[in-house]
């Protein structure tokens, strides 16, 4: 049973990559959306989860004092126990979701199921010029506008997983495998980890 995790830089095509290895491998794709759905199915309580990576992935000196000067107190407070949560919540939902074959494309979904046996966990990677260059044209904006996007896609995806877990998104220890996507083509990188897949089941 393979459990495929894909943690990618904003421009790498991690999205296609990822329904593109869930249709290789006749396995449900899972996504953040998905995530959360299983999150509030486990614990109805979970508050509002909207924007979380950037107010987790922010500093909570600043927030917390937002909120306290907009929604009070106990609306600061409320924060501070969901990031105290957070960490608990991912590894649950993680465990929920080990249960059967598939591909999570998440962020941080390869340190929430460090401890899943079998699990490839994937890194798709590319230098920064041609993550802009790519974004640029997706979505037919200025140069400038793609680099700034992707800086700041790039700092709060790396700052979330610092807050929750303590661990260095970039570190390609933390991963099984770790792909220059300016190098291979979707296809490739597909079967790529398709392969890793089978060698690890």
């Amino acid at each position: 049973m393979t459990v495929w995790t894909i943690s990618a830089q904003e421009g790498t095509g991690g999205a296609a990559v990822a329904a593109g290895l869930a249709e290789r491998a006749g396995v449900p794709l899972v996504d953040r959306a998905a995530l959360e759905l299983l999150a509030r199915d486990l614990h109805p309580d979970v508050p509002d989860l909207d924007h979380i990576e950037e107010r987790v992935g922010g500093r909570f000196d600043a927030f917390a004092l937002s909120l306290a000067l907009t929604g009070g107190a106990a609306a600061a407070f409320r924060e501070l126990q969901l990031r105290e949560t957070l960490p608990h919540l991912a590894r649950e939902v993680a465990a929920a979701v080990a249960r059967s074959p598939c591909v999570v494309f998440a962020s941080g979904a390869f340190a929430a199921m460090r401890d899943c046996t079998g699990a490839v966990h994937a890194r798709l990677w590319a230098p920064f010029p041609w993550r802009v260059e790519r974004y640029a044209a997706e979505r037919v904006v200025a140069r400038r506008e793609a680099e700034a996007a992707v800086k700041h896609d790039d700092h709060v995806k790396r700052s979330w997983v610092h807050a929750l877990f303590r661990l260095d998104l970039d570190d390609a220890r933390c991963y099984t495998v770790v792909v220059d996507a300016s190098r291979l083509s979707r296809d490739a990188i597909v079967e790529l980890l398709a392969a890793a897949g089978s060698c690890r089941a």
